[in-house]
């Protein structure tokens, strides 16, 4: 998700699936959907389904089944993501895609990210509360959901603003790693280890 352009096989499958071992996305992957959901914004949008669309692809550990539906889940983009129908002509079109990006290449400017702030995570958290209440999701699925909730909506700000993206990167860590210490991600752990299935405490 952080490169410059990814060349995927048709029948990729990708997804953000932290949840089924009870974290968040970390290294960037809830700050990437964060800064994707900022950038899609525009004057006069209604932001909340836009969000309301990413904590549910990270929430539920959606699963796109082939790099098509990668771009239906945001996990690839259109104008800078490419899928390859040939496998065997993945690694020369990547080599390709390489060395046309080396030509001048300067560094991608790190962005200025639109987060709601409390009132994203008021309205989140409702749409969460709902997922619960209709038993699609368990008590600890729940703590995990409003963690990734937390992070896209930049934290407990007092309203809508610009945040860097090494922010988002400092929540999404503190997040992860209050996860981390929690035993029934430790559980989780284990026994996906050791019986190669999710376990939904």
């Amino acid at each position: 998700m952080h490169t410059d352009a990814a060349i995927c096989h048709a029948e990729s499958y990708i997804g953000l699936v932290e949840v089924g071992v009870g974290l968040i996305p970390g290294g960037g992957g809830t700050k990437e959907f964060a800064v994707r959901a900022s950038e899609s914004f525009f004057e006069g949008d209604v932001q909340i389904p836009t969000l309301i669309e990413k904590l549910k692809a990270i929430a539920t550990a959606s699963v796109a089944t082939s790099a098509y539906e990668g771009y239906k889940y945001g996990y690839l983009q259109h104008d800078r993501d490419y899928v390859e129908i040939n496998l065997g002509n993945v690694l020369s079109r990547a080599k390709d895609k390489v060395l046309d990006l080396a030509k001048n290449y300067t560094a991608p400017v790190p962005k200025n990210v639109t987060v709601l702030g409390r009132g994203g995570l008021g309205t989140l958290y409702t749409a969460l509360n709902e997922f619960y209440l209709g038993k699609y999701m368990s008590e600890y699925d729940l703590e995990i959901a409003k963690k990734v909730a937390y992070v896209l909506c930049g934290g407990d700000l007092t309203g809508q603003q610009k945040v860097s993206e090494q922010y988002l990167l400092d929540i999404e860590r503190e997040a992860f790693l209050q996860l981390l210490g929690n035993q029934k991600t430790l559980d989780r752990i284990q026994y996906l280890l050791m019986n190669n299935k999710p376990l939904r405490n």
